[in-house]
């Protein structure tokens, strides 16, 4: 076994040939099906019932036998993209094996050889060079079988599996997509297809077009598995007008769950549409990245206070929360107390951001239902009324997270004491800092 060094400085190709053999397996399963189809509706009685004079009648059995003939070629399509991808699993062996002998020569190198690195990493250059050009020939073969199926196959998804995957899945509507094909063969999903958000998060990532390098990025490097995804089962779910998921978080919910509710509702959403808000946005959107899942983590972590003091805070004191796609929260009312934690329209302290609508008229979790729907700031009269300002709420939860990393960067003490200063000096550096348009200041 190499050491965790030399597998990182040469790391296999990503497909794997468990993957392809499977997807071999699937495609030359789901051809066989089809030729069965095709041998049940290609009966003799059907062409005899040509002689029929009845000319719907022979419309119908015109019908039957061209969906019969369209299942056989369906098939023999399903046959050559199977048999093109069995010579390109020899050729990935034989890269995986080139690639271990690389390794072990790297751990068995002296110190003194400086210059065997530099040799080996040119060695490895042309393994994948090779393993490109040995495979064109069946990459090729499998596009012009597809093409049968899927004329508008996509070319150069990165996979030589998602690419069977996706064309044959274009025809015959099968379950889940190739980003959990993508998953499987990077080890990083097995067993049965899941269900529920695991499954949701992927169809975000679909219908948003994330690549599967990233989905395959935050899965390997934070360890995203279905059972991750289970503190949001049962827990209310509100969408948004873009389809975005809000969670209501129950008023006894412990301060890790909240956490990592907060954590997976950002994983799922798979993006926060600030982008798309309005061309008046102060700031460029942020990628939907594992290395925005890593700063989400981080910034949790340095305001855990918000999780472990002021999450029942809240609740105690008659507050409701909802997780948001932006990775914090988002509440409302509770009695004079937390009223006096909300000012404004609204404040943020550290992962929390409570409008300022102190025990409304209406039913707490309605106004939060409200404000996800409509996807519109809430503001309160002096009545106890509410309404929707004008304000994105897809703008307000970007300015409100980036006071939340605000928090996190100048920590707790600090923070206040220069919020404070700020208002003393009529200085306005944390609002900028956020975002005046954004925040609904300008």
């Amino acid at each position: 076994m190499s050491t965790p060094e030399a597998q990182q400085r040469y790391p296999y190709p990503h497909e794997t040939p468990s993957g392809l053999e499977a997807q071999r397996r699937t495609l030359h399963n789901l051809g066989q099906l089809l030729l069965d189809a095709h041998a049940d509706v290609d009966d003799s009685a059907l062409v005899a019932a040509g002689s029929w004079r009845s000319d719907t009648a022979t419309a119908a059995v015109s019908d039957v036998q061209a969906l019969a003939s369209g299942m056989k070629g369906d098939s023999d399509a399903l046959a050559a993209a199977a048999a093109a991808m069995t010579p390109y699993v020899g050729h990935l062996v034989e890269a995986r094996a080139a690639i271990d002998r690389l390794r072990t020569r790297f751990d068995a190198a002296e110190d003194d050889d400086p210059a065997l690195p530099a040799t080996l990493d040119t060695e490895y250059d042309g393994v994948l060079s090779d393993l490109d050009t040995r495979s064109r020939p069946a990459v090729q073969a499998l596009h012009e079988a597809l093409e049968v199926l899927a004329p508008a196959a996509q070319r150069g998804i990165g996979s030589l599996a998602e690419v069977a995957y996706g064309a044959a899945s274009d025809s015959l509507d099968l379950t889940g997509n190739h980003l959990e094909l993508a998953l499987r063969e990077a080890g990083l999903l097995t067993g049965a297809t899941p269900t529920g958000p695991y499954t949701q998060w992927l169809e975000n990532a679909e219908r948003r077009g994330i690549a599967s390098g990233t989905i395959l990025q935050i899965a390997s490097e934070h360890d995203i598995t279905p059972e991750d995804f289970e503190v949001l089962v049962g827990l209310e779910e509100i969408t948004d007008p873009q389809g975005k998921s809000f969670f209501v978080l129950p008023d006894d919910i412990s301060a890790d769950d909240a956490r990592q509710a907060v954590l997976m509702t950002y994983i799922l959403n798979a993006g926060t549409d600030y982008g798309e808000a309005s061309d008046d946005n102060d700031f460029d959107e942020t990628p939907y990245s594992a290395a925005e899942v890593q700063r989400i983590v981080d910034r949790q972590a340095a305001n855990d206070w918000s999780y472990d003091e002021d999450l029942g805070f809240v609740h105690g004191n008659g507050g409701r929360m909802v997780t948001t796609p932006n990775a914090m929260l988002m509440g409302l009312g509770g009695n004079w107390l937390q009223d006096a934690y909300s000012l404004r329209g609204g404040t943020t302290w550290g992962d929390i951001f409570m409008m300022n609508v102190d025990d409304p008229d209406e039913d707490l979790l309605e106004v939060l239902r409200d404000t996800v729907r409509t996807g519109l700031a809430t503001y309160q009269r002096d009545d106890g009324t509410t309404y929707q300002g004008e304000l994105d709420l897809d703008r307000l939860l970007h300015h409100e997270e980036r006071h939340s990393q605000q928090w996190a960067e100048e920590g707790r003490t600090a923070f206040i004491a220069s919020f404070i200063w700020e208002q003393i000096t009529r200085g306005n550096q944390t609002e900028e800092g956020a975002g005046l348009s954004d925040g609904g200041y300008r």
